[in-house]
């Protein structure tokens, strides 16, 4: 009986702080996609904290009447989307995505402000289906990384990394990037400069603080 006494109590503690944890400027979420989604060849070719599969990142911003948004490049557009909307999508029908909270460190903090005010100037920039930094197009986790860079005159806060679309298993270019690919007539980036959302979650800039 005494077990389950404590087991309740830290339970109900635990809920309480999930309750207390507040967003601030500038956290990043991370989100992985159910199963069912499109965005699965991501899954299949990085690596997330623990054991996720993250396919998106956003960051997030609060105006001034406590409203929350989250900047996310995303299909078709760069955009600024609810917070309610960006952790339970419409178009998931039931299958909301994992999400997972990131803060930078206090070292990077300062530069939020100024990274949110450059985010603001690219909302409805396309999408980048390619993965190709500097086209003036964005895919997700190359919008935070830009902007944290720019805010940082120009030195960067997550490194970039060597991409690769091929299976570590066989050690070929999966299925769902070929027809990823193939739809938008681009070729594979294989090799280039690029950033994805698992490797940014494991980077040493931030700490994971919070799971929706």
């Amino acid at each position: 009986m005494k077990y389950f006494i404590i087991l309740f109590i830290l339970l109900l503690s635990a809920n309480c702080m999930a309750q207390n944890f507040q967003l601030k400027n500038g956290d990043l979420i991370f989100q992985e996609a159910c199963p069912t989604d499109t965005e699965n060849p991501i899954k299949e070719v990085t690596n997330s904290i623990d054991d996720y599969h993250f396919t998106h990142v956003g960051i997030v911003y609060i105006d001034n009447k406590d409203s929350i948004f989250v900047l996310e490049a995303t299909t078709p557009k760069v955009s600024l989307t609810p917070l309610a909307a960006y952790l339970y999508p419409e178009k998931a029908k039931g299958c909301y995505p994992k999400s997972v909270v990131g803060r930078l460190k206090q070292q990077y903090q300062h530069l939020i402000p100024r990274s949110l005010d450059i985010g603001f100037t690219l909302v409805g920039k396309e999408y980048d289906y390619g993965y190709i930094l500097g086209n003036d197009q964005y895919y997700c986790s190359e919008l935070v990384y830009e902007i944290l860079k720019q805010a940082n005159e120009g030195k960067d806060v997550f490194p970039l990394n060597v991409m690769t679309f091929k299976s570590s298993e066989t050690g070929q270019t999966t299925q769902g990037w070929i027809e990823h690919f193939n739809k938008h007539d681009l070729p594979i980036p294989e090799g280039e400069s690029g950033i994805n959302p698992g490797a940014m979650s494991r980077c040493d800039v931030i700490d994971i603080i919070h799971y929706y």
